[in-house]
């Protein structure tokens, strides 16, 4: 099956700079969105069955066929797929090409890597395709959409190996913005030189992670400077890696003196993204580019809308590494209703990875659930924060203040988190920041002070 070749599409952005739609298919009718997405369906199960030996193994064991696939209804049929399985069949073909590179006999532009949250970096091929006419252009409405214009420069702090980095610098490229990207990495310990960059660079947007925002605001307050003024030309802030709660976007808004604060998020597993509007009712995932589903974590079974569950994602373009019925192993939920901005496409809201979630007398606990307890109390918005798995079994949690005497506020964090959540977690005040960049859930067992605290 061969790549359809189509039209380049030249868009002038100088005169669409105040339409709030990059293309029209954002707000197709429900009806015509499903026509398309199952047209495209069809279309990546015949390729993968067809052309990749990892998919047409998985499909004969499991007894299906293309013509087996009636209807969207019977992608259930189709086993999922884990990172487990990414990683044995990348150990066992010792290279990264494991027969999922739906590119047609071409070689890659890029060869793209995972952060590695199981201990193992899985890759993914990317091609022609994929950059000039496939997610990217989700990435460009997603950029639209957060208010990012021509001309404007942007401050981007992004892990170079990462494949949202790439798409990012290309989708930039195209919207004909200034982009920056600093010489350095991304790790909250070099936040210092990054402040610097916003000092002296005077950006209008800034792209970042939580983490390493939440450390340029630590060094202004350090250095005893007002973020109002090292931030003094920032606009908007995007940032990708970890949930933003209601209530800390607000006091980050607040604090920055920011028109807009956004959040994104997908997986670099199952090469799929999306990204808050500006009414930030979850992550618009445009639906030409990505069938997301949501999952019982135990049993499988699709969830509606409104339940929480597992995030199951299917590439619906060809020209890279192809996910089909892809686990991503994070917890998210499709969100019921419309969006007030008039994009029909699916919203999602991500919460954490499935490993992170707690099991504490009896109930399910994530990172975001505490975040907004914490967020109920003014002294505790925005405060950085992680949770320690404890070498005896249970949990604490433990609080970021660099000055000896914590506010008073921070007492009442444990009677909060036990009124909303339901369970008893013992508080604790730290003075140094662990040296993270991703992850708010640190395994006592496995690390010593040494290792998570290397500034100490």
């Amino acid at each position: 099956m061969r790549l359809r070749r189509r039209r380049r599409v030249v868009v002038n952005l100088s005169m669409t700079s105040q339409v709030e739609y990059l293309d029209r298919i954002e707000t197709v009718s429900a009806d015509k969105l499903a026509q398309l997405q199952w047209r495209k369906l069809r279309r990546v199960i015949a390729y993968a069955y067809h052309n990749l030996p990892f998919y047409r193994r998985r499909f004969s064991d499991a007894g299906i066929t293309p013509a087996s696939i009636k209807s969207i209804a019977d992608l259930a049929r189709i086993p999922m797929v884990t990172k487990a399985d990414i990683i044995n069949e990348t150990i066992a073909c010792e290279e990264y090409r494991i027969g999922i590179e739906a590119l047609e006999g071409r070689q890659p532009d890029n060869v793209v890597m995972t952060s590695g949250t199981h201990g193992f970096h899985t890759f993914a091929a990317i091609g022609d395709y994929e950059l000039s006419r496939g997610a990217i252009r989700a990435v460009q409405r997603e950029f639209w959409m957060q208010k990012m214009r021509p001309g404007m420069r942007v401050v981007a702090l992004c892990p170079g190996w990462h494949f949202l980095s790439l798409l990012d610098c290309k989708a930039m490229g195209r919207l004909r913005v200034n982009c920056i990207l600093p010489w350095g990495t991304h790790i909250p310990r070099f936040a210092k030189s990054f402040l610097d960059a916003v000092q002296t660079l005077r950006p209008d947007y800034l792209l970042t992670m939580p983490p390493m925002l939440y450390a340029m605001l630590r060094e202004c307050e350090r250095v005893q400077v007002d973020p109002r003024r090292v931030f003094a030309s920032v606009r908007y802030v995007s940032t990708v890696g970890e949930p933003v709660t209601a209530g800390l976007r607000s006091r980050l808004r607040e604090e920055l003196a920011l028109e807009d604060f956004f959040e994104r998020g997908g997986s670099s597993d199952g090469l799929w993204g999306g990204g808050e509007c500006s009414f930030h009712r979850g992550h618009h995932v445009f639906a030409d580019y990505f069938y997301i589903e949501i999952v019982d974590p135990d049993t499988g079974r699709s969830l509606p809308a409104g339940e929480r569950g597992a995030v199951v994602v299917t590439n619906l373009t060809l020209g890279k590494s192809l996910y089909v019925r892809f686990n991503c192993e994070d917890l998210g939920m499709i969100l019921p209703g419309e969006c007030p901005c008039g994009r029909t496409h699916p919203r999602v809201e991500l919460f954490d990875r499935l490993s992170n979630v707690l099991i504490l007398d009896g109930r399910s606990i994530t990172t975001y659930d505490i975040r907004c307890c914490l967020d109920e109390i003014p002294q505790t918005c925005g405060v950085p924060f992680f949770v320690v798995k404890q070498s005896d079994g249970g949990a604490r949690i433990e609080l970021y203040h660099p000055s000896p005497e914590a506010p008073k506020d921070f007492d009442r964090v444990g009677r909060v988190l036990s009124e909303r959540l339901g369970v008893q977690l013992p508080v604790q005040v730290i003075r140094t920041m662990p040296a993270r960049w991703k992850g708010r859930i640190i395994d006592e067992r496995a690390q010593t002070a040494a290792e998570r605290y290397p500034r100490a």
